[in-house]
Parts: structure tokens; C-alpha cells; sequence
């Protein structure tokens, strides 16, 4: 198991030492005032001694969770309000008022347990009670998100003394970690959190399971740290020859984790690559993505094991690279590769939030991932107002705390789930991976849409497909939405990396000329590539243009960058008007060249997807091949900037038939 905790202080005399502990977590988060710990830890170890060293052990946790002070008041004190040892004003006067707040909020969860109605049949008004009870606990947690990690804390220290209560009491705390707050906790992004109470929920629900896997690593333990050991400094030379400064760790898998991997996978323990594991983190993206080339180049690395998390992030927003390798011992070893933000994000999840705000003073809006972590909530609140009394709550709120779904029916009838804004190429993927690399668009009810369609649940989807289609690299841009589920964004990742690292540079380096020949931009190939490079935040071009290829950087955001600072969009101004009288300039007009395959409909798939886009179509005219095989059609719209461009040039680019778009300039018209 995972061991994220450290022993209390004892004086001589065996007795908990809590002035020695504030000093401890003081020195160790300065940001936290010593004094109301202090005086919190007086107070309890005065009138409730039963109640100190639990109340060390949750503020500790909550601490290193990176809290505020209140917040780890707030867990001091928590088991005095839970045994209602205090009341409320009496605990104002002895905390204040914001650490009070803190702790009734999360007592007011425990009113009931989450899944009592999943252990026997209930009544309605129980029920019904119980969908309130949740729905008090998420309301809570969007008023102030530091009442979930108190709360998920919390469950965390009750595991631990679960092995002191009788069985049927511990199997409920453990059935209720793993299938409630576990799953919360990993939406919330709280890594140090999930794992604990998913190797706790484990050991009590399956003991054999759990022990006979402990059993297995302890066999080998010395072993196996000796050769991460030797691995962790091996790499850090490596790195350091090739000038990327990392900081390089051991990296400790839950039992929990290697249990479910060998059950996914049906292989024994020996098979589960990660259980040794170094963990390499930098200081920038670029940096990321050079030491994958180092570890790659110095070791054979299994592709089958690997996983861009940075390129296409997990649902909770959690960012790595995950490759295995075969170490020199012939043993295989998985290696995480992340910045350190990356690694702050994924460790602190939500709590990352109140870290950085304490030292920077950002408020809360300022913070994305904190923000789409609350907005995840109040959608949760919302799906609850339709939930009612009647339906398995437990089954629901899992399925709920992982991701919302959409369920979209086949031809065939069969009823598949994806999550809530997924398109039909997500579906064709979900399908099947071949149907996903085959996919040209759908039929949503009957009616023909493109692949980037959003789906809606109860709708019936039926795939077109080509037999010529093969993944675009289009695909993979966030600006055009094609793709929405970390799956098919996987399965597309992956097919793209399937070739060398050789190959993979030259492809980025094509994709980037193709775009330098139709945008019509001046100048040679390489002087191209060295503008582009200047663009972004890498310093190596065979890295840059890998990480092109893949999908990592943007080529729309990269040349966007470069449209802005090499040219100035041309704007057409009206004539001047009568003095005195200011007469605005014109929206800048394009004009785009389109050459494709005659077919009916061609004109009105570009007009539609002009509209789709909100961007007006001044004029367009159209003229055939003498093989009467091509049209030529060219576009007039008013395009404002480069990104625009670039997302209405590659949309058209995946319409059915169409083989070039340029755009012409001023001497081309």
C-alpha cells in the first residue's frame, strides 16, 4: 500500500507529543499559523485526550493535502463535533468562525451512510432521504471545495481505524470507500487520497486478494529498490549528458492498481509492467518529450504500454507520459515522465488550487482546472434534481462521480454509453477501432452529419465509412472538436506513434510545409521550420516535429502565431466619408481555392460548414476540369485572424472528395 503518512511524536514517557507535531507540520507548511494549532491541539489533548491522536492524523493528512490553516483546524477538531463532544458556539469561541463553518459542513454528511440502501430494501421516504443526504454533501462541496477534501480525509483515517471495528461496520466504511469516495476522489484529481481508499476498501472487502499481492511484493521488496535505485541515477546521467535537468524518483504502485491490471490484462503479478517504476519530472513540456527521446533511444520500450496523457489528458484533467521500458537487467521497468505543475496537479488534484492561490493570490475563477473540477460538481447537482428516490444510488453516483455518459443506440439495437460529448467519431471508435479509422461521417435518425456531430442520448447512429479513410492528423486539434473522449483521442495518438522517432519528425515536418504551400507563405522549407520553431517552447527540431505529428502542439495555434507576426491580414477600408465622420475599415477578406472531386452537393457541404462556423461567405463561383473529373471552387469570406483560417481550411480539408485547399493571394486572384 501506498504509505502517505508519518508517525505522531511520543514523549519519553510514550505520551503523544503535539507541540513537537505543530512544530513538525509548521516547519514543514510554513504557510500555516502555529498558534491556532497549537491552541486546537491544547484544548483537545486538555478536555478530550481519547480524541488527539486521531485528530493529529487527519490534520496531518489535511496539511499535506496543502490547506489552509482553517482547514487543518477544522480537522482537528472534527471528531469532537462527530462524537458531539462540543457544541457549536462553544467551538466559535475556541476556533473561529470559518474553521466551525469548515467542520459542521462536513459532518453534516454523515448524517446517514451513502449506501445503506443498497445493504436491504428501503421505503420511499428513506429513499428519498438518502438522494437529499448526497445531495447536501455535493452542495457543500461547491460552496467551498475544501469541505470534499476534508470529508475524503476523513474516510481516509476511518479506513485505518476500520481494522478495530466490528466486521460488519468495517465491510460497510470499505464497500462505501471504494464504490463512493474513491471514485470522487479520482474525479477530483486527489491522487495521494484515492489511493488509500482504494487499497484500504481492498484489504478489508477481499483480505486474500489483498495480502497474497502485499506477500508477493515484500517477497522481492529489497530486490526491486535496489534496481529503481540503480535505474534513478542511471537516468539522471543520461538525462543530464543531453541537457535536460530532471528531478528523478522512485515510484511505488497501490496494490490496489496491480490488482486491477491483472484482472484486466488476466495475467499474474510477474506481468504487470509498473510495479517497479521511476517517475522523471522537469521543467517544461519540451523538456518532457526529450527525455521520452532519451529513454527511448537508450532502452526498447514496449508499445503496447504506452500512454500520452499530456497529449490526450485523463477526464480529471491528470497529465504524464506513461511508458515501459526493458531495463538493462531484462526486467521491465514503467517510467512517468511530467513538468512539475503536472506533477502538483496530479498529486494535489483540486488542492493544487488552494497551494498556488496562498502563494500567489489568485482567486478561484482564475484557476481552470478548478474551475471545470466545480463545474463538473454543479452538474453533478444537477443530474440529481432528475435522479428522484426510486433508483440505485450507488450504482448511479459511481457512474456519475467517473464521467456523465450519453447512450446511443446502433442500427442493431444494441445500446452503447459514451461520455456526455462525444461525436460520431468517438461512437465509430467506440465501436470498434477499425470503424473509427474508417469513419467519413453518419447517420443521426436517418439524417447525414459530420464526424464532429455531438450526440445526444436516445439517438440511433449509424456510421459511414470508406474503405480509403484513414486517421487525420485533423483530428486531433482541440480548436475543431472532432474528437471528444480520451479513447478515440488515444486510439488516434496511437496510431500516429506507431512509426520511428525519425518518422515521426518527418511527418510533422511535411505536415508543417503542406501548410507553409497552402497558406502561400514566402520563403524556404527550412526557414519555414526555423519560424515555427521560434514559435514554440521547444528548443530540439526533431522533438518540435515529432510533437507535431502526434498531435502534442497545434499546428493551428503554432501557425496562427506565425500568421500574426510574419503578416498583417490585408483590411479593405471603405472610401473616406464627409469630414468629420469616422468611417470604420472593412472585415478582412480571404479568398480560398478549393480542388476536388465533381460531385453533387460539393457546394453546399462548404456552405453549410461556413455556417456552422459563423463565418460569412462574401461570394463563390465554380468552375470545372476539362476531364470534367474536378471542381475548382473559390471562396470569398471574411476570415478576421489566422486561427479562423486554419480551422475553416482544415474542415474543409476532410469533406468528402475535396484534395486541396489554398489560399490565394492578392497576385494570385
Amino acid at each position: 500500500m501506498v504509505k502517505v503518512r508519518q508517525a505522531v511524536p511520543v514523549t519519553a514517557e510514550g505520551a503523544l507529543d503535539w507541540a513537537s507535531w505543530v512544530a513538525r507540520i509548521v516547519a514543514k507548511h510554513p504557510r500555516l499559523a502555529a498558534q491556532p494549532l497549537t491552541d486546537s491541539c491544547a484544548w483537545t489533548h486538555q478536555q478530550h485526550p481519547d480524541q488527539l491522536a486521531a485528530a493529529l492524523e487527519l490534520g496531518e493528512l489535511v496539511a499535506d493535502l496543502r490547506l489552509d490553516t482553517p482547514s487543518v483546524v477544522a480537522a482537528l477538531v472534527y471528531r469532537l463535533v462527530r462524537t458531539e463532544r462540543v457544541s457549536k458556539p462553544e467551538l466559535v469561541a475556541r476556533v473561529d468562525r470559518e474553521a466551525t463553518d469548515l467542520v459542521y459542513s462536513v459532518a453534516a454528511m454523515a448524517t446517514t451512510s451513502l449506501l445503506e440502501m443498497s445493504d436491504s430494501p428501503m421505503l420511499a421516504k428513506e429513499q428519498q432521504s438518502q438522494v437529499e443526504n448526497v445531495k447536501r454533501m455535493l452542495a457543500s462541496m461547491i460552496d467551498d471545495a475544501r469541505v470534499a477534501v476534508i470529508k475524503l480525509a476523513e474516510r481516509v483515517v476511518a479506513l485505518r481505524y476500520a481494522k478495530n471495528y466490528d466486521p460488519q461496520r468495517r465491510q460497510r466504511i470499505a464497500q462505501e470507500a471504494g464504490s463512493v469516495f474513491a471514485p470522487l476522489a479520482n474525479r477530483l484529481g486527489l491522487w495521494q487520497l484515492k489511493w488509500e481508499l482504494e487499497d484500504l476498501s481492498l484489504r478489508y472487502l477481499q483480505e486474500d486478494i489483498y495480502l497474497g499481492i502485499a506477500k508477493q511484493l515484500s517477497q522481492k521488496r529489497q530486490q526491486r529498490e535496489a534496481q529503481v535505485e540503480a535505474m534513478t541515477e542511471r537516468v539522471v546521467g543520461l538525462l543530464g549528458d543531453h541537457g535536460v535537468s530532471a528531478e528523478v524518483e522512485g515510484r511505488a504502485k497501490n496494490i490496489f492498481s496491480i490488482w486491477r491490471k491483472m484482472q484486466a490484462k488476466n495475467v499474474p503479478i510477474a506481468e504487470v509492467y509498473d510495479v517497479r517504476a521511476v517517475r522523471i519530472i522537469v521543467d517544461s513540456l519540451a523538456d518532457c518529450y526529450a527525455a521520452l527521446g532519451v529513454i527511448h533511444t537508450t532502452w526498447q520500450h514496449l508499445p503496447a504500454e504506452f500512454d500520452d496523457y499530456i497529449a490526450v489528458p485523463k477526464e480529471n484533467g491528470y497529465q504524464s507520459i506513461h511508458t515501459a521500458i526493458t531495463a538493462d537487467d531484462g526486467d521491465t521497468l514503467e517510467v512517468q515522465i511530467r513538468t512539475r505543475q503536472m506533477h502538483e496537479d496530479a498529486e494535489l488534484g483540486v488542492c493544487a488550487h488552494w497551494a498556488y492561490k496562498s502563494v500567489h493570490n489568485q482567486a478561484a475563477d482564475e484557476d481552470a482546472s478548478f474551475a471545470a473540477k466545480m463545474d463538473w460538481l454543479r452538474q453533478v447537482m444537477e443530474w440529481h434534481e432528475e435522479l428522484g428516490g426510486g433508483a440505485n444510488l450507488n450504482a448511479l453516483l459511481y457512474q456519475q462521480t467517473s464521467q456523465q455518459r450519453v447512450f446511443i443506440t446502433t442500427p442493431q439495437g444494441h445500446v452503447l454509453d459514451l461520455a456526455s460529448g462525444a461525436t460520431v467519431l468517438d461512437f465509430a471508435y467506440r465501436v470498434h477501432t477499425d470503424l473509427g479509422e474508417r469513419c467519413v461521417g453518419g447517420l443521426v435518425n436517418g439524417v447525414q452529419v459530420p464526424m464532429q456531430t455531438r450526440l445526444q442520448t436516445g439517438q440511433q447512429v449509424e456510421v459511414i465509412v470508406d474503405s480509403q479513410q484513414r486517421p487525420k492528423r485533423q483530428w486531433l486539434e482541440p480548436s475543431l472538436n472532432i474528437l471528444f473522449t480520451h479513447r478515440a483521442r488515444a486510439k488516434v495518438v496511437s496510431y500516429f506513434r506507431v512509426r520511428d522517432e525519425a518518422d515521426l519528425a518527418l511527418s510533422g515536418r511535411e505536415l508543417l510545409l503542406e501548410l507553409q504551400r497552402q497558406l502561400g507563405l514566402l520563403g524556404s522549407g527550412d526557414e519555414f521550420i526555423d519560424r515555427c520553431l521560434d514559435h514554440s517552447d521547444y528548443t530540439q527540431e526533431a522533438v518540435f516535429l515529432s510533437a507535431v505529428a502526434m498531435g502534442v502542439v497545434s499546428y493551428i495555434e503554432l501557425l496562427a502565431q506565425v500568421l500574426t507576426s510574419q503578416e498583417s491580414q490585408s483590411a479593405t477600408s471603405a472610401q473616406p466619408g464627409l469630414p468629420g465622420i469616422n468611417t470604420p475599415e472593412s472585415v478582412a477578406t480571404t479568398t480560398l481555392q478549393v480542388v476536388a472531386a465533381n460531385r453533387q452537393g460539393l457546394l453546399n457541404d462548404i456552405t453549410q460548414l461556413f455556417a456552422a462556423w459563423q463565418v460569412s461567405l462574401m461570394g463563390a463561383s465554380g468552375r470545372v476540369s476539362n476531364s470534367s473529373e474536378h471542381a475548382i471552387i473559390t471562396l470569398e469570406a471574411e476570415l478576421p485572424d489566422g486561427q479562423q483560417l486554419l480551422q475553416v481550411m482544415s474542415l474543409i480539408m476532410l469533406l468528402k472528395g475535396v484534395e486541396d485547399v489554398t489560399r490565394l493571394l492578392a497576385n494570385e486572384r
